[in-house]
């Protein structure tokens, strides 16, 4: 039987074990977590208002897409659907994550799923010693914990430097990294590279494109590369 101090020396190697796959990962969306407080503000968003959005939402894409194109002047609903359309493929990460928290505490299948985004179902997805359920619920609450609290400081941190950028600022560009840091921790197998490539460079050809357009196109185009490689034998 396990002691007291196996228990906890296998709590806090697991924990650790969890924040150091996060490390990479929350440099990896930096730079998109800047430009979204940094748009916010010059679009007359306060900080603490834009940080709560992020706390709430945690989605950049989904974030940042409304905010560039009510910018553009496009409606709320065209804004609010562009947002439901990129966070579709949660549902996609939800169903293949849905095993894992079938034998979770109630506690945790209502407050757990807050945290599913790319990065967090990547990570899981690329550890293959997350079977037991109470490994699994600690390496999922620490690591989309500590993502979570870098990406609302680091979208403050943006909404603060923003007011000293000039307006339609080249970091508005800087989107389209996201989509590369999307899929960062398994940037070194074939196809998750060629589905981040993707993305990048339809967005980046996009970027041009008003309302925040060549973003979604960028999504878009990573989902299909996916897709049709999902068809591909391995």
């Amino acid at each position: 039987m396990p002691t007291i101090s196996h228990m906890t020396r296998t709590t806090t190697t697991g924990g650790l074990r969890a924040a150091r796959d996060t490390i990479p990962v929350a440099l990896s969306i930096a730079p998109f977590a800047l430009v979204v407080g940094a748009t916010g503000t010059q679009l007359g968003v306060p900080p603490l208002a834009d940080m709560a959005a992020a706390a709430t939402v945690f989605a950049g894409a989904a974030h940042f897409a409304p905010l560039t194109m009510f910018a553009a002047g496009a409606g709320v609903l065209a804004a609010l659907g562009a947002a439901v359309l990129i966070n579709a493929r949660l549902l996609l990460y939800s169903t293949a994550l849905e095993p894992r928290f079938r034998g979770q505490p109630r506690w945790f299948r209502w407050l757990g799923p807050a945290l599913l985004i790319d990065q967090t179902y990547l990570m899981v997805l690329a550890r293959d010693d997350l079977d037991d359920p109470a490994r699994f619920r600690r390496y999922w609450l620490v690591g989309g914990g500590l993502l979570l609290s870098s990406w609302v400081a680091l979208v403050g941190l943006g909404g603060v430097l923003g007011p000293f950028l000039p307006a339609g600022s080249p970091l508005d560009a800087a989107g389209v990294v996201v989509l590369a840091g999307m899929l960062g921790p398994r940037l070194t197998a074939v196809r998750p590279l060629l589905v981040a490539l993707t993305a990048l460079l339809v967005a980046t050809a996009a970027a041009p494109l008003p309302g925040g357009v060549g973003l979604i196109a960028g999504i878009a185009a990573g989902i299909a590369a996916g897709a049709l490689l999902d068809r591909v034998p391995s």
